[in-house]
């Protein structure tokens, strides 16, 4: 990917699909019940805090990915270990991505088809694209970004339409207090805004380096506005209840939407878009750990790696859990605790740290 070079709109459209990702269709926020409106609008702020912190130790090292620059700041031994583990992780989220797309698929509209046929197909179509290279993707990626947005324009406005919209659903707000809201922060600030910590190997690719941070600050600010009406509109149409005990409740309410008789069954346009939400975040986490393994291990990139990891990643997410539930609950209770913090949160601080320590020490050597 030496060669490659995208363009401030393209970083913005793909920060902006990859945030979306899975993340419109589940039900994550609706722990605060009539109050996850809060917790949506509360959230990007402090992913603007982590993106920042992710753009400083890009600028201090505008040539090297994540992978190589940890172990610039501590040394080869420490930093060659810590950057495997971020090359798993990005397998690893990328194969609970696979799984909640597969699963809904299933659930939906393949409901009589094998989980394993269906992530060969999501497979060989991702394998396909990063063959094709980063920077095909990110143009694609821009075209997605205006059907997609056109998409869920149109089913927003068929919700106000078919009077489905029902304001008495969001209240009394704060019924229970804030301590719902900042119980359920930790899991919104890593999924999704944490996991923007995959860019750390792609903002080496931008042709303006200047224009990371505003086009980054720009497209988190926009998928958090985004996050806060959607949450919205489904507190609305579903109400509180309904909400919370569906695993997917943008199908449950698109399902809800009737014009005439004859404007129905948009859940399936809303099947439509978690394939190609799911697709884009998946191929994100598939180059990173790619790249992270190339530049790691030294190898020339080929299609054999991408190969490799792609079977890595399509096996993972078959074998990662024995049923939807369990994979639920271990993406809310066990991962943002013992991945998503330390290597989303607490090694991008403490590198921080030790650079600006580092940069110090250096000054007054001087």
């Amino acid at each position: 990917m030496s060669n490659v070079k995208i363009d401030g709109y393209q970083l913005f459209c793909l920060i902006v699909l990859f945030l979306f990702g899975t993340t419109i269709f589940l039900d994550i926020g609706s722990g605060a019940k009539q109050d996850a409106w809060i917790l949506t609008l509360i959230s990007p702020f402090t992913g603007l805090i982590l993106f920042t912190i992710y753009y400083q130790l890009h600028k201090r090292f505008p040539t090297l990915p994540l992978t190589e620059y940890v172990r610039k700041i501590w040394g080869k031994f420490l930093g060659s270990i810590i950057s495997y583990f971020y090359i798993i992780y990005f397998i690893y989220i990328a194969s609970r991505v696979l799984r909640d797309i597969e699963e809904i698929l299933i659930n939906s509209a393949y409901y009589k088809t094998s989980i394993t046929v269906v992530g060969i197909c999501m497979m060989f179509t991702l394998i396909y694209t990063v063959n094709f290279g980063f920077e095909v993707f990110a143009r694609v990626a821009c075209i997605c970004f205006l059907l997609i947005g056109l998409t869920l324009l149109m089913i927003n406005i068929m919700y106000i339409i078919t009077d489905l919209i029902h304001i008495e659903n969001l209240k009394p707000i704060l019924a229970d207090g804030w301590k719902p809201i900042v119980k359920a922060i930790p899991l919104n600030v890593t999924v999704p805004y944490g996991e923007l910590i995959t860019f750390s190997m792609i903002f080496p690719y931008m042709n303006k380096q200047t224009k990371i941070l505003k086009t980054g600050m720009m497209a988190v600010l926009f998928a958090g506005t985004y996050f806060t009406l959607n949450i919205l509109l489904l507190i609305c149409v579903l109400g509180t209840d309904v909400l919370s005990r569906s695993s997917f409740p943008a199908l449950k309410a698109a399902s809800f939407i009737d014009i005439a008789r004859f404007i129905q069954r948009l859940d399936s346009f809303v099947i439509i878009l978690v394939v190609f939400l799911g697709f884009i975040k998946i191929t994100m986490f598939f180059f990173c750990a790619v790249i992270g393994m190339n530049t790691l291990f030294k190898i020339k990139p080929s299609a054999l790696s991408n190969y490799s990891v792609g079977g890595i990643i399509l096996l993972t997410s078959i074998m990662i859990s024995p049923s939807y539930q369990s994979h639920l609950d271990e993406g809310l209770k066990i991962v943002p605790y013992l991945f998503h913090i330390p290597l989303q949160i607490a090694i991008p601080l403490l590198l921080l740290i030790t650079v600006i320590i580092k940069e110090k020490i250096k000054k007054i050597n001087t």
